[in-house]
């Protein structure tokens, strides 16, 4: 519960200070009285956007500071506890603001970060427009709501912390199926390369074998006129080897009448 606000320069405001009390509160006014400036405090205070532009004309800078009473067991007390923070039922959160953009952000007397008043007061304290109702009409925001009513925040910080923590782990399955995919399609490779070897009938020293036919092809020119040109002197030139070996074998036939030692055999 917020139990005091202390403004000081900030907006048209030169010093202020309000006590709640337990129940409700009703601020009222004119319109330009300040109302929505408390308000805007409120909102940095719950970590919204400060700007030097805020701090009222003439000063230094800008100063607001609230005091909450909070009860055991919220989760604040988890979050200031792992932050180093001590807490007794009291929250103190003041924020500086400053013309050189180097604002300052105090917790119960410590010096935080943005990061740590966004997680200490998401749940602190919310703030509704006139208009607030017609959220209700935006779908994105309908599993927030049911999930606020059921009590359900902390269960959703949970699953996004191990949401984060199985990412890495998702990755390196998929990095894992990755693999396991491309050594199936080696072996498959390697099996079909294996069958067109064994299909080839490929068989001992034929590296020897085709190399000398691939000798003779590249010297099938010369081979050709060779074996046309002896083929040519033996059977078909003048003067061949044929016809002059029927010559002599008439020859050696007519010899043979008069010694038959001579007759071809």
């Amino acid at each position: 519960m917020l139990s005091e606000l202390s403004i000081k320069n900030f907006a048209i405001i030169d010093d202020l200070t309000l006590c709640f009390e337990g129940g409700l509160t009703i601020l009222s006014g004119e319109t330009g009285a300040g109302k929505s400036i408390i308000v805007s405090a409120i909102n940095l205070l719950l970590g919204s956007r400060a700007t030097a532009k805020m701090i009222r004309t003439g000063a230094d800078s800008a100063e607001i500071e609230a005091l909450f009473f909070i009860a055991e067991g919220e989760d604040v007390f988890k979050i200031l506890a792992s932050q180093g923070i001590d807490v007794a039922g009291e929250l103190l959160i003041r924020r500086i603001i400053s013309h050189n953009d180097r604002h300052r952000i105090y917790i119960n007397g410590r010096l935080a970060t943005m990061q740590v008043l966004n997680q200490v007061t998401e749940n602190l304290a919310a703030i509704s427009g006139q208009h607030e109702h017609q959220q209700l009409l935006n779908e994105s925001r309908h599993l927030l709501i049911l999930d606020q009513i059921g009590d359900i925040p902390p269960l959703r910080r949970e699953f996004q912390a191990c949401y984060h923590e199985i990412l890495p782990m998702i990755a390196t399955l998929d990095q894992l199926k990755a693999a396991r995919q491309t050594q199936r399609d080696q072996i498959e490779l390697y099996e079909f390369q294996k069958k067109e070897i064994e299909d080839a009938g490929i068989a001992k020293e034929e590296d020897d074998l085709l190399k000398k036919e691939q000798t003779c092809l590249k010297n099938a020119e010369m081979l050709y006129q060779t074996v046309r040109g002896v083929t040519e002197t033996l059977y078909s030139g003048d003067g061949a080897v044929s016809e002059k070996l029927g010559e002599i074998r008439r020859r050696l036939e007519n010899a043979s009448g008069v010694d038959d030692r001579l007759k071809p055999s």
